[in-house]
């Protein structure tokens, strides 16, 4: 997908069957941060999608929003393994 071929809200939300509050909440909540375009317009651009991908299968795993902001912002494997060790017990599923 080319940048100039980035998405908006509705259609980035749709691809991975979701509300595009959802998308507006996880962005509220620090988890995404998508470009915008003139007017204001969200663009969801390939690294935004593959984010959304991934906040998806970790709240699917039993994630909370909290866990899955500390992951992402664990700078390496290591931080990202205790994160999820310390998160494992909060998980259902």
């Amino acid at each position: 997908m080319k940048s100039s071929a980035a998405l908006g809200i509705g259609e980035a939300a749709a691809r991975f069957g979701l509300a595009a509050h959802v998308l507006r909440h996880w962005e509220s909540a620090g988890l995404l941060a998508p470009a915008r375009a003139a007017g204001g317009h969200r663009r969801y651009g390939p690294s935004d999608l593959t984010r959304i991908g991934m906040i998806t299968r970790a709240r699917e795993a039993g994630f909370g929003l909290d866990d899955i902001r500390a992951m992402t912002a664990a700078a390496d494997p290591a931080g990202r393994r205790e994160v999820l060790a310390a998160a494992a017990p909060n998980c259902s599923g």
